[in-house]
């Protein structure tokens, strides 16, 4: 294994105040940050129905025996005899819930400006009124008692049906791409083109693209073995938290929101051959509010929507599927990731969208608001909650700089780039099936500076690297990257590299969706397909692994696979006998065999910062971590 520079370095701190030492101790607490309605939304009505998030500073993190403590040395650490035994949410909120008193003056004082108080979780409140009222709030929370001020990271502001128009805040973006199908008639070239092992369609070759049906990246990804036995992701939730969801479009014309998401589902299935999937819509932030404003948005996020629900249940058959829908493309995202956690719905979380990091620098200043999504993903990894994120669909680039006539700059894609979340970046899978022999072909989903498009990574401006990350002792490919919208050189050794793992993303090796009824005419790709497919593939090993072992965050334990199996962890062929995609593979993951994502490079049977450790092979990592059980 590869050495590492061990110079650990900071951020160049060249706009004042703006830019936070890089790798921040947790108990190294900053002011608090506050972001009004009309901030936000420069000339929101102050009628208008908002949400108001503050979030807290978690307690008992870095005391001795606190949660950092538990996370690194207890839970994620193979010596200890707690090694992947969880808390419950109740001991959660129990241990490090910030003091009574400070939540208490926080709900009363948003009680007093007619604010409806929704949650109180351990790391947040949240409540609604309108916009005036929120402002108001905030206002007033800005000149609380220092003893207070001390527990607050921030205060936000979300205008519900405005929040997508000229945000000043961060706004969270779905990570697929599209390339319109040269065809309508799907049900014919299903019967007439497409290649078939034992009658079960595999893929379409058409228009030099490649379409991969939802059995072929079954059979290339190794489950048919688990499949074959019982174990396809039963008895287990994947929760899927998108904003807005599935819904009719018809209706949302006239501005009434009816979702579609379980239908659309369910008719997936029947087109696809697939068993019917269990599945359920729940908002807990309230049901999405559909305006002038919003609405070309909020259809960007039915395709992700049912992309997501599809294509996990395409890789976990038997799970319950739980969509989780957000009424903004704000924070309320985060707030239903807590909620799925501190109310434990689901095993396994996929969060295909994200925002870069570099914005939460730039003006207005909102990097607080990391420390209080982190605190959630604390959360989940202590939990034995696994959550999977996109690490973003436009190579190692911010390329929202350009819309803005400026420079587009290196950044990783947050939450991908969260320490206790599994980073998902993007492949391109080609496969060349026949009855006696499969060529798989699996390299990354290179950036292309046409459409701006590849395989997101690099390393994070906020977080350190992993425990698993520095047990490996990562790469880091380039010292330092300037970024000149920021004004800064930034020092990437000693931080977190992302993705950590990947799938197939590239649209032109893509998939096919239903939505509203019928079978969409794009062909769909992107880091929010390679997620969904990460996190079923995860759910059905889980199933294959019983109450043996809880897999929780899966990222830590790949680093630990890799790290004691090093000649057992990579499947050594890409040339199989296709039967034995039945009997299954050796390898707990694929190779990404080249390829680059504009800055950083492939290195086969290495961590990198484009595709990560690799590709899952479903069969192979459920016998390895069997062996790692013991």
């Amino acid at each position: 294994m590869a050495g590492k520079n061990p110079v650990k370095t900071l951020v160049i701190i060249a706009i004042a105040l703006l830019i936070l030492a890089a790798s921040i101790a947790y108990a190294q607490q900053v002011s608090p940050q506050y972001l009004t309605c009309t901030e936000v939304i420069p000339g929101v009505p102050g009628s208008t129905q908002s949400h108001v998030i503050v979030w807290f500073w978690l307690s008992n993190v870095t005391t001795p025996n606190g949660l950092d403590y538990l996370l690194y040395q207890v839970y994620y650490n193979p010596s200890s005899p707690y090694f992947h035994s969880f808390i419950t949410p109740q001991e959660f909120a129990s241990w490090y819930s910030p003091p009574s008193s400070v939540v208490s003056y926080v709900v009363n004082l948003a009680q007093q400006y007619g604010l409806t108080v929704n949650y109180t979780f351990p790391m947040l409140m949240e409540a609604t009124g309108s916009a005036s009222a929120v402002d108001n709030f905030l206002t007033a929370l800005e000149s609380a008692p220092s003893n207070i001020q001390q527990w607050i990271i921030a205060g936000e502001c979300m205008p519900l049906g405005y929040f997508t128009a000229n945000s000043k805040a961060p706004a969270y973006k779905p990570q697929y791409t599209a390339v319109r199908l040269n065809t309508t008639g799907i049900n014919t070239i299903l019967k007439s083109s497409a290649i078939k092992i034992n009658g079960k369609p595999m893929q379409i070759m058409q228009n030099q693209v490649e379409i991969w049906l939802p059995q072929g990246l079954e059979f290339m990804y190794d489950e048919l073995p688990l499949f074959n036995n019982g174990y396809s992701g039963q008895g287990l939730t994947i929760a899927i938290v998108d904003a807005f969801g599935d819904f009719n479009l018809t209706l949302a014309n006239q501005y009434i929101y009816q979702s579609t998401a379980c239908q659309d589902l369910a008719t997936f299935d029947t087109i696809f051959g697939l068993p019917p999937a269990s599945c359920q819509v729940i908002y807990p932030t309230g049901t999405p509010v559909l305006t002038p404003y919003d609405l070309s948005t909020a259809e960007g996020w039915a395709v992700e929507s049912a992309l997501d629900i599809e294509y996990a249940h395409t890789m976990a058959p038997g799970a319950n599927i739980l969509l989780v829908v957000s009424p903004t493309s704000g924070d309320d995202l985060f707030v239903d990731v807590e909620y799925v956690v501190a109310n434990h719905l689901a095993k396994f979380i996929s969060l295909s969208w994200g925002a870069y990091e570099d914005m939460f620098y730039y003006p207005p200043p909102s990097y607080n608001l990391l420390y209080g999504y982190d605190e959630i993903f604390m959360q989940a990894a202590a939990e034995g909650i696994g959550v999977f994120a996109a690490s973003g669909d436009s190579g190692a680039f911010d390329t929202d700089w350009l819309y803005l006539n400026m420079t587009m700059e290196p950044s990783v894609l947050y939450p991908a780039s969260d320490p206790w979340v599994t980073g998902v970046g993007g492949t391109t899978l080609y496969g060349n099936i026949t009855n006696t022999v499969t060529i798989r072909i699996e390299y990354a989903w290179n950036w292309n500076s046409t459409y701006l498009w590849g395989s997101g990574g690099g390393y994070s401006f906020t977080f350190p690297e992993t425990p698993g990350q520095s047990l490996i002792n990562i790469i880091y490919e380039r010292v330092r990257v300037r970024e000149p919208d920021l004004g800064v050189v930034f020092y990437t050794v000693g931080h977190r590299g992302v993705p950590d793992i990947a799938a197939d993303a590239n649209p032109f090796t893509g998939v096919i969706i239903v939505l509203n009824g019928t079978v969409f005419p794009y062909l769909i790709g992107g880091t929010s397909l390679a997620t969904p497919l990460s996190a079923g593939m995860t759910a059905t090993i889980q199933s294959y692994l019983g109450s043996s072992f809880e897999i929780g965050d899966l990222a830590p334990t790949l680093y630990l696979l890799y790290y004691y199996y090093p000649y057992e962890f990579y499947a050594l062929s890409s040339v199989y006998p296709t039967n034995e995609f039945s009997t299954g593979i050796s390898g707990a993951m694929f190779l990404t065999l080249f390829g680059q994502n504009g800055l950083y490079y492939v290195i086969p049977g290495q961590w990198n910062p484009v595709d990560g450790l690799g590709q899952i092979n479903t069969y192979g990592l459920a016998y390895l971590l069997q062996q790692l059980v013991g």
